[in-house]
């Protein structure tokens, strides 16, 4: 059932349980090129770039390392990615009838909104220990941002499936700190996490994940935090220059999208892997035990902190 009520989910095979999404065909492949990442891999394309747009990235690491500057700052690469690739995403949203950023927060549903300000903070919170900057600020563009499928004003939709996440583009920067991430299993440089998760203390850290089903198809490579309960979780490609990271992802809303530095990020709220934050779970406990019904930005806020749920747009000032 929806509408705030209590999501009651028999396991049958914890962690095998995820539901991609499906490829599109006959779309026009929609190209973006970010910097060579310069890590080796089999299947490599010859001449990659000169098949690709001599372009860089939208938006580069912010001068101002803050929550709301870089929520700010990826709304604007949505409207861009939008205006840019005009028709109806499956969130409502279409660029060809949106008048700015913040016409565009205002037309996406509650359950969208909320995964949007749920996962930039856990983005914002984590750090590379290269620098200390947030991984937030390390995601260039915005591509897609999801409730739960079939959502609408009243009703968040489901808790699980292909909605409830976001696609990005990443610099070369992160995207390194998440294949060394992956291959040291969390750990590097004397034991130092090179991802550190929104908590600072032991076994606060993202590490390779854990997850039987795999990465998300068309993704290669999957990282998740350690602490869980929710668990955060990104998809991405161990190399940009194979062939895998060259092709349309085929997902929903961005099927024609080539973008070697894409990321997929999601987080889990229970041990079935839903990600809808305004769905109320029970299994969140230790060892998947049941516990008190609470909806999953309940569930973020009492272990991580605020999500600020009242931000808006800089854009929305006035209006």
């Amino acid at each position: 059932m929806r509408g705030g009520l209590a999501r009651i989910v028999i396991i049958a095979g914890i962690g095998a349980g995820w539901a991609c999404g499906s490829s599109g065909t006959g779309a026009a492949p929609v190209v973006e090129k970010a910097p060579d990442a310069g890590i080796a891999d089999s299947g490599v394309l010859p001449d990659v770039d000169a098949a690709l747009p001599d372009a860089t990235t939208d938006s580069a690491v912010p001068a101002t390392d803050s929550l709301t500057a870089n929520r700010d700052r990826l709304l604007t690469t949505y409207l861009a990615y939008l205006t840019a690739t005009p028709g109806k995403q499956s969130n409502g949203l279409d660029g060809s009838t949106l008048t700015g950023v913040c016409d565009l927060w205002r037309t996406l549903v509650p359950s969208a909104q909320g995964v949007y300000l749920t996962l930039t903070a856990r983005l914002q919170g984590s750090k590379l220990s290269a620098d200390a900057s947030s991984m937030l600020s390390h995601a260039t563009k915005l591509y897609r941002v999801a409730g739960g499928d079939g959502a609408t004003r009243s009703d968040h939709g489901s808790c699980g499936g292909d909605g409830n996440r976001m696609f990005v583009s990443i610099d070369e920067a992160l995207h390194k700190a998440l294949v060394v991430t992956n291959t040291t299993k969390g750990m590097s440089d004397g034991g130092a996490p090179e991802l550190a998760d929104i908590q600072v203390g032991a076994g606060s850290s993202w590490h390779d994940s854990q997850d039987l089903a795999g990465p998300h198809a068309p993704f290669n490579l999957s990282d998740e935090t350690v602490n869980g309960g929710p668990r955060g979780q990104v998809q991405f490609f161990v190399s940009t220059t194979s062939a895998d990271a060259l092709k349309p992802l085929g997902r929903t809303d961005v099927t024609g999208l080539v973008d070697p530095y894409a990321l997929e990020l999601d987080q889990d709220y229970d041990c079935a892997h839903n990600s809808n934050p305004l769905c109320d779970y029970i299994l969140y406990g230790p060892l998947c035990g049941p516990a008190p019904s609470k909806s999953g930005t309940d569930i973020y806020t009492a272990k991580y902190g605020t999500i600020d749920p009242t931000w808006q747009p800089v854009d929305c000032a006035g209006k």
